[in-house]
Formats: C-alpha cells, sequence, structure tokens
C-alpha cells in the first residue's frame, strides 16, 4: 500500500528473536496508524487484567499513516497498558524518531522481558539487541550523547534511572528534548530493561500521486510558514500559554487553587520571559520540514548551573505555576531535570504542587518528608524531590508513582489530589470553560488535554454542558486523526487538508467522514477494553472534587466545571449516546461495533456490557 511499508518488526526480550510480519492493508485501513493501529495491536495482543510492568505486557512504537511525509509531520505515538492507570494508554512524541522509523516498520512491537539492560540499533530495515550495561543508571543527556558517538544519524526513544526504577510516571524521550510523557509508559521499557531505541534513517515509503503531493507539500508549507495569523505560534511556540490560561481561568496555579492570577504574575513564566533566555536551537531540536517550528531553545544559568532545554507550556506551567515556583531559570532547570530522569513533566508538577498544598494546610509534617519544606514556591524543596522520586528514596518512594497513589499511600490529602483514572490533569483547569470537564472525564487515557475542546469558548455557568458535548466529540476526532495521521497539532491543517494529502499519498479516496469513523472506531475499542479490565463507566467518567469548587475570583469566579451534578451527568449520558455507547453504563453497544464495519469487535462489546451490569446491580 502507498505511504506504508507493510511491515511490522517483533522483538522479543525474553527469547531474543526478531521477527518481522506483513501489516495487511484491511488492518491499515481500519487502523490507519500511529495511535489507531498501536490501540488495535495492544487490544488484540495485550488481555484486560494483564499487569503493566510484567512480560505480558506489550509496547508499541507507531509512526501516523503520513509521518514523515507532509510538512509537521514528525510524530510517533507510543502505545501501552499504562502503569498508572492500567489503562490502554498512548502518547506522542515529535521530532525524527517518528519519520526515521517510518522509514522502516509500520510498528514496532516490544514483547517479552530481558534479562540484562538492552537497547536495540534499527538499521537497513532490520533490529538488533545490543547490550546496554554501560548505558544503564545514566541520565538521558549523558546516553544520548554517547550514543550520538556510535550512531551521529540517528534518532532514538530513551528511559532515564525513573523508568529503570518503575515510577508510574516516567516517560519515554526522543533525542533529549521531546517526549512520549503521559502514562507512565517508560516504566514498562524499564519493566522489560529496554534502555533505548536508536533509529538510523531508513527509505521513505512511496506516495501514489508524487507530482501533484509535492504541490500540495510545498502550497501548504509556504502558507504556514509565511501566514501572519501563525505569526504568534511561530514566535512563541506553546511558551506564552500561562499568560491565556490565568486570564481565562483555566491555570494550574497553585495545585489548581488559583486557576486566574493576574497578567504581571504569569508573564514571569510567560512568551517574553522565555524569549530573554532563547538561543540558536541544536540540530535535533527544529524538525527541519516543519513549517511552524514552534519550538523554543534556551540557555539558563541556576545556582551555577548552565543547562540547554526546550521549554513547553505544560512543562512550564506543571513545574512552575502549579507549584508556585514563578522563576524561569528554575523552571526550566527543573525541565531538564524531568528530562534527564525520564519523569513526565505534568505528573512530577501535579504531585510536587499537591505535596506542597499539603505543608500549607498542616497536614504533612516535616518529619514525614525528611527535610523542611515551606509550600507553594519552594523552589529548592522541589529540585530535591524531583531527585527523590527519580531515585525512589525518603518521600520520593511516595510521590515515585504520582499523586493518586501518593494520597493513597499516605491516607489523607485525595480530596485535592487532581487526577482522572489515576492520570493528573494537564495545565488547564476545565473550571473556565464549558463541557470541557467532560473531555477530562470520559477521556481515553484519563485526564487529558488532547481529547476536545467545546466549541464555543463560554463559561460553564452560561448553559448547559450537554449543549457543546457534539462540539467536543468533533475536537476528540480531530484529535484522534491527527494521531492517527502523525501530524502536529500546532500545525493548522483543516480535516478537509489531511483527508486530501492521505488519499493522495495512499492512492485511495478518504473523506472526511471516513477519518471521523476510524477515530470514533478507535475511542470505541479502548472503552470496551477498559470496561473489560477495570473500568466502570458510571463510577470513574467523573471529575475530582477540586473542580467542583467555585473558582475564588477571575472572570470565571464562582463556577465549577458544570452548573451542577445534574449537569454533569446530562452531558455525560449526551456523550454516550451520540457516541452509540450505552447512556446509562458508557459501554459501546454491538450494534454501533457493526455500523463502524468493525463486527469482528461485536461479542467484546456485549460481553463488556454485561460486566458492567454486573458490577453496578444494572437492571433494564
Amino acid at each position: 500500500m502507498y505511504a506504508y511499508h507493510n511491515k511490522i518488526a517483533r522483538v522479543n526480550l525474553t527469547t531474543g528473536k526478531v521477527t518481522y510480519e506483513e501489516l495487511p492493508d484491511e488492518v491499515i485501513r481500519k487502523f490507519i496508524g500511529g495511535k489507531g493501529l498501536g490501540y488495535y495491536l495492544i487490544y488484540r495482543e495485550v488481555p484486560p487484567g494483564t499487569d503493566p510492568l510484567s512480560p505480558a505486557n506489550k509496547f508499541v512504537f507507531a509512526p501516523g499513516g503520513m509521518t514523515g511525509l507532509v510538512p509537521g509531520s514528525s510524530k510517533v505515538i507510543a502505545v501501552s497498558k499504562s502503569p498508572e492507570t492500567r489503562l490502554i494508554s498512548d502518547s506522542s512524541g515529535g521530532d525524527a524518531f517518528g519519520p526515521k522509523l517510518k522509514g522502516h516498520f509500520d510498528a514496532l512491537i516490544i514483547e517479552g522481558k530481558s534479562e540484562e539492560p538492552v537497547y536495540l540499533h534499527i538499521h537497513d530495515g532490520k533490529v538488533e539487541i545490543k547490550d546496554a550495561s554501560h548505558l544503564w543508571g545514566r541520565g538521558n543527556y549523558e546516553v544520548a550523547k554517547e550514543l550520538w558517538k556510535e550512531y551521529p544519524t540517528a534518532s532514538m526513544a530513551m528511559v532515564g534511572p525513573a523508568g529503570e526504577r518503575l515510577s508510574r510516571i516516567a516517560d519515554i524521550i526522543y533525542d533529549t528534548e521531546r517526549a512520549s510523557g503521559r502514562g507512565g509508559l517508560g516504566a514498562v521499557l524499564g519493566s522489560k530493561k529496554v534502555k533505548a531505541v536508536v533509529v538510523e534513517p531508513g527509505e521513505k515509503p512511496k506516495v501514489a500521486n508524487p507530482e501533484e503531493f509535492q504541490r500540495l507539500w510545498q502550497e501548504y508549507y509556504d502558507e504556514f510558514a509565511t501566514n501572519p495569523k501563525y505569526e504568534h505560534t511561530r514566535t512563541y511556540g506553546t511558551s506564552d500559554a500561562l499568560r491565556s490560561a490565568a486570564s481565562l481561568g483555566m491555570s494550574p496555579t497553585y495545585n489548581f487553587s488559583r486557576p486566574y492570577i493576574p497578567d504581571e504574575l504569569a508573564s514571569k513564566l510567560g512568551g517574553d520571559e522565555v524569549k530573554k533566555y532563547e538561543i540558536e536551537p541544536e540540530w535535533f531540536v527544529h524538525g527541519k520540514s516543519c513549517p511552524i517550528k514552534c519550538a523554543r531553545y534556551v540557555e539558563v544559568e541556576y545556582k551555577g548551573k548552565k543547562v540547554r532545554v526546550k521549554p513547553e507550556y505544560e512543562s512550564i506551567a506543571m513545574l512552575g505555576a502549579a507549584t508556585g515556583v514563578f522563576d524561569f531559570p528554575a523552571v526550566a532547570y527543573f525541565i531538564h531535570l524531568v528530562n534527564d530522569y525520564g519523569m513526565d513533566s505534568i505528573a512530577t508538577g501535579a504531585t510536587i504542587g499537591w505535596l506542597f498544598e499539603m505543608v500549607e494546610r498542616g497536614l504533612i509534617s516535616e518529619d514525614e518528608i525528611g527535610f523542611p519544606v515551606k509550600g507553594f514556591g519552594d523552589a529548592e524543596a522541589e529540585e530535591r524531590l524531583i531527585k527523590l522520586m527519580a531515585e525512589r528514596k525518603g518521600i520520593g518512594a511516595i510521590l515515585a508513582d504520582g499523586v493518586k497513589r501518593a494520597c493513597e499511600r499516605l491516607g489523607r490529602g485525595c480530596e485535592f489530589a487532581v487526577h482522572v483514572k489515576g492520570m493528573e490533569s494537564p495545565a488547564w483547569d476545565p473550571r473556565g470553560r464549558r463541557t470541557y470537564g467532560l473531555s477530562y472525564a470520559t477521556a481515553d487515557v484519563g485526564a487529558s488535554h488532547l481529547r476536545g475542546w467545546p466549541r464555543p469558548h463560554q463559561l460553564p455557568n452560561q448553559g448547559p454542558a450537554k449543549e457543546l458535548v457534539p462540539s467536543m466529540i468533533e475536537g476528540r476526532d480531530e484529535s484522534y486523526i491527527t494521531d492517527m495521521l502523525g501530524t502536529c497539532k500546532f500545525v493548522p491543517y483543516k480535516m478537509e487538508d489531511l483527508a486530501k494529502l492521505y488519499s493522495l499519498a495512499t492512492g485511495e479516496e478518504w473523506t472526511v467522514e471516513g477519518l471521523r469513523r476510524r477515530a470514533w472506531a478507535i475511542e470505541s475499542i479502548a472503552r470496551i477494553h477498559d470496561a473489560l479490565d477495570w473500568v466502570t463507566p458510571p463510577l470513574d467518567d467523573t471529575i475530582p472534587p477540586r473542580w467542583w469548587e467555585p473558582e475564588p475570583d477571575g472572570p470565571a469566579k464562582g463556577n465549577a466545571a458544570f452548573i451542577d451534578h445534574n449537569d454533569f451527568i446530562e452531558a455525560r449520558r449526551e456523550f454516550y449516546r451520540l457516541r452509540g455507547w450505552h447512556e446509562e453504563l458508557g459501554v459501546p453497544l454491538p450494534e454501533t461495533m457493526e455500523k463502524l464495519g468493525l463486527p469482528e469487535f461485536k461479542e467484546d462489546a456485549e460481553r463488556a456490557l454485561e460486566v458492567v451490569k454486573k458490577r453496578v446491580g444494572f437492571r433494564s
């Protein structure tokens, strides 16, 4: 099939064998690539109930259907069963790893467990398993430097010491500055003793209509690179978003207790402040084919240490505003630390912010922590806590697996631990946007800001959440589509553009509606698997107590995430109905799977319905 190699590589670490399998066209048509293909493979091969840190769990790297083929298409999607949430989880990463992997395979499956540390070397369409004993225990910056000496044209995915120690908030770091951050997927590779995956450039798949495809490639590139409408993104990337979030009452400041803060405070971690430290990016930071090039690259000095890092809004906000540290050099240094240790910056900041609130409320003592912590704004304590979490030492052993497990281990503070299904919230408080809390409550992975933004932007008290559910579903499908195709969400393609490009790439006719149906199908199979595992949607599709507290000030003052609980329940029921799921139980109906062209999932849908009915004592 054009735009693909029709090839999967499978690495069995237990036996030390690598095999290569054909990826049938029919599977591509149903699941496309990236998130879709990854979910299909995990669904098929990792049964519900599998321990995420056992050899029975599997890990998939899947580039998207157009990764490396169109401007701004750098994405690879990491998919596995999450050690943090026990759900099928995906997290996208950018820059060169995805396009280089796409040059060899449409997916890489890693299964089993090695007895000794290894890394995988991908070149010339094959995979070699190599000894990584000399790399184990070392930070990601040092490991990358070492591997680039041996493989100067390669890109790499790495786990740091946090992943080696099976922290459930460990991530995958690509070429030191990009990450598949969410869900603790770094711990899966750590449990398998995989330190890195090193990918050399391969052969780009051919497209069906190269002349027209290249013409459109140039047209889109020129438009995105020069249109004044995208100038702010090209200038700041995401680094100025704290000012926007704070002005809307949507920031995570002080563990989501003050979503609105004045602009003079937000500006301390805003785009212009970041640009003061900006330097020319190193060769591995900017995607060469990206017309937006939104990545900022900075050099800061903190406590006499100079570090270079690529800061993004989520990392700035969660390691800065959420913990009350409004000092950009300190926050940039914390980003450097979590990159080196291989930790999800969102989960790390959320967990430390929660601990700081515990201190502020007098709910944890200095003796329990092991050293003095002042509370919000204590940069010295934050630096120390990041290191202890990565090393699983002292209080860090309690915090290393995220905020849900931390509050449960301490037996207090769970009422202001901000997470959904065990995954910490990203840096957007839903009390500042109508219906947005429903996106968090129902997202397949737990709290995610990449599962649909309701339109238009209104406050929760401005009308029933139910009214904006269709727009949230549209946004969710669009996010899934970009994750299946491998395009970046900050490159402003319209869905019609992507359907046209994908049609030209594959030589098959694709419509926006066709792509949307694939997105709907992927969400539905994820929901079936999760219900057969542990999720009981009427109980688990919910939001944390903090978001039921009215905002204290700012433009969203007096707003909770919903008008009231009934407003939430009605919106959730509408979401289930429009998705073709059981309106009360939130499980895909067998006839919906038939409608989506996936009759092979009907029986599992029926079983999932029966399982959830029994759990809640439902009588129709």
